[in-house]
């Protein structure tokens, strides 16, 4: 009886342990692949860690290269290999970053005004200026709206350019004419009818007396002399000063011009004059010195007259050398 029981707690502790064991096995077979899922996510957060070091550390070494562009591919390389560059669609959400300045205007920019006229083709500078203070940092866009009357030729902060289109002539013309005895500059009054005051458009007088000119330069004077400009002016009134220096001399020269007949002033006064000078710098002497041109070709002239005008033939006043014109061109 006694061993009976002793068998039957052998066998219960039996049954224990084996229950035992077996729930542990269980449990440890459910418990297997969560244990391995999380050392699995370390293992690959500890990767993406050491891969942003990696990228980071790329970056920071090749940072100058990466700037000058010099090495550009081979890091592009590198940061792809450990992780792939991210895109978007179209390029929405790709920023462009523009580094050109769009040019404004500055304190030191020039401003340059022009006055283009339509009706004689004359384009003048009006004036030039540093920019007033509501220029300052206006773009070209912000120009051409504030002045439409404008036309923008030029922007930049160093130069502006603003040009205005005149339906007009320039006011800029002069007319030299007889005034009394001697020479006046009128300013232009073309477009101011008939029935005008001369004196009042008068600029200046020169002492010049017109009759103690040539007649070509009287006829000249009575009809009145246009010039554009204060150079041309300034031209015009020196050559007159000097063709009647020359007339007082009262000596001309007749000579050979371009197949014709030249009635020069006494070009041999000239400093620059000389009898050996070269044909090309005689020519432009001669141009200076032309006082009329006889359309008479040389050409059908006796060969001792032809080689004379060649030379030139010097007169010693108006009388002679209308009598040897009227025996040349008869």
């Amino acid at each position: 009886m006694r061993s009976k029981k002793i068998f039957v707690i052998a066998s219960v502790i039996c049954i224990i342990a084996i229950s035992i064991i077996a729930v542990n096995r269980f449990y440890g077979y459910i418990f297997k692949d969560d244990i391995t899922d999380k050392q699995d996510d370390e293992i690959v957060l500890d990767n993406n860690i050491e891969k942003d070091n990696i990228k980071n550390k790329v970056l920071e070494d090749n940072r100058e290269d990466l700037i000058s562009g010099d090495n550009y591919l081979d890091i592009k390389e590198k940061i792809t290999d450990i992780e792939p560059i991210a895109s978007s669609k179209n390029n929405e959400d790709v920023i462009s970053v523009d580094t050109v300045k769009e040019p404004k205007i500055m304190s030191s920019t020039r401003i340059e005004y022009q006055n283009y006229y339509t009706l004689d083709d004359k384009l003048e500078i009006e004036k030039e200026i540093e920019p007033p203070y509501y220029m300052i940092n206006l773009t070209r866009e912000q120009m051409e709206e504030f002045y439409p009357e404008f036309q923008l030729i030029a922007f930049s902060p160093e130069k502006v350019i603003l040009r205005r289109i005149i339906e007009d002539r320039s006011d800029k013309y002069y007319i030299i004419k007889r005034h009394n005895t001697n020479i006046g500059v009128f300013h232009d009054y073309r477009d101011k009818g008939e029935d005008i005051q001369l004196d009042e458009y008068l600029r200046d007088t020169i002492d010049i007396p017109v009759n103690d000119l040539v007649w070509e330069e009287q006829e000249k004077l009575n009809n009145g002399i246009i010039v554009y400009g204060e150079e041309e002016l300034s031209q015009s009134l020196k050559k007159l000063w000097q063709l009647y220096r020359l007339n007082q001399s009262g000596k001309y020269i007749l000579k050979e011009y371009n197949g014709v007949m030249g009635v020069f002033y006494d070009y041999k006064q000239d400093e620059k004059y000389s009898s050996d000078l070269k044909q090309d710098k005689l020519n432009d002497l001669l141009k200076g010195y032309l006082r009329k041109v006889i359309e008479t070709p040389v050409s059908g002239l006796e060969e001792e007259l032809m080689n004379k005008l060649k030379e030139g033939i010097t007169v010693n006043s108006e009388v002679e050398l209308i009598r040897l014109l009227e025996n040349y061109t008869s």
